[in-house]
């Protein structure tokens, strides 16, 4: 009997472990909750239970784990991950290697969600693909000439932190002025709180002290006046750091994943209105600009792909 390919999905929550049945597809998924605070030994044996609870019991032939944040590829050391106390520096794939008995490789979770919708999603079919995701923060991922893209460091991928206006505001990062800080969905809500707080009427003002990037969301298809500026705001900083990685790259589909694509035109319409700004014309002619096909399962379906990739090719 042939052993599995197995795909992580590691969220600050929540585990999600599944057997790839095929280039980019899977069984049903394993969960189980995340013991961040318990520290990084503690998660990644939640991690292998959920793992052999996928295989029935047996070690995997291989298995590719998404992370978030960070990492070193090549040595499977993972740098940082904000929502996991305790893993600067840990060399999580040799630690969860021993546990199970077979070759792990690590990749950044924003990373294996591009290559997810590069394998079976809006980017299939393409040679040169970029994915962005909008929720919380801004992060994303690049494929490139066929072959995902990392960086000698293996951090390439960070797009949340190109700078698109030196006098914005910090990211959660402390970095002035990036792209996160303007567009991301905690940026909307902050700002919003700010403009409130300056005394601007708004609907908004219902939200009270739980007013979030939905609120914001609602408001503005409720034709909101502040709330739209939001979304438009944001839209236009996206676009222009994309129409600067069109310029820089000439990807013919550019994908908008994460939470706040849900908004759809409110925040595309703005974005696709403000490429033309930086983009040349030529690259922006051949480029597609559309909503990611794979939701939240992109992640997992991500991570079963590249354990594929890594390890041959998986059953089916």
């Amino acid at each position: 009997m042939t052993r599995a390919l197995v795909g992580v999905d590691l969220g600050g929550t929540l585990i999600r472990a599944a057997v790839a049945t095929g280039p980019g597809t899977h069984d049903e998924p394993v969960r189980r909750p995340t013991p961040a605070a318990e520290g990084p030994i503690a998660v990644l044996h939640a991690v292998a239970a959920a793992v052999l609870e996928a295989t029935g019991g047996r070690a995997p032939a291989g298995l590719a784990m998404g992370v978030p944040g960070p990492l070193d590829p090549g040595a499977g050391v993972v740098y940082a991950a904000p929502n996991l106390p305790g893993w600067e520096g840990l060399q999580a794939a040799g630690l969860l290697g021993a546990m199970l008995g077979c070759p792990v490789v690590l990749q950044n979770d924003a990373n294996l969600a591009g290559f997810a919708e590069w394998t079976l999603g809006a980017g299939r079919g393409t040679r040169d693909f970029v994915f962005v995701t909008v929720s919380t923060g801004v992060g994303g991922g690049m494929v490139l000439d066929g072959e995902l893209y990392t960086g000698a460091a293996g951090t390439a991928g960070e797009l949340g932190h190109m700078p698109v206006d030196p006098a914005g505001p910090p990211c959660h990062q402390g970095h002035p002025g990036c792209l996160e800080g303007v567009a991301s969905g905690t940026a909307i809500a902050l700002r919003a709180r700010a403009a409130l707080a300056a005394g601007e009427t708004s609907r908004l003002a219902a939200a009270g002290d739980s007013l979030d990037a939905r609120d914001v969301q609602a408001a503005a298809e409720a034709g909101d006046a502040l709330a739209r500026r939001l979304f438009e705001d944001a839209g236009r900083a996206l676009g222009r750091a994309l129409g600067g990685l069109v310029n820089v790259l000439s990807p013919e589909v550019v994908a908008i994943g994460g939470g706040l694509s849900l908004a759809g035109e409110l925040l595309l319409a703005p974005l696709r209105a403000a490429l033309p700004e930086i983009a040349f014309a030529v690259p922006l002619a051949r480029c597609r600009v559309v909503v990611a096909a794979l939701g939240t399962d992109s992640g997992l379906v991500g991570a079963t792909a590249w354990a594929a990739r890594r390890f041959g090719s998986a059953p089916g």
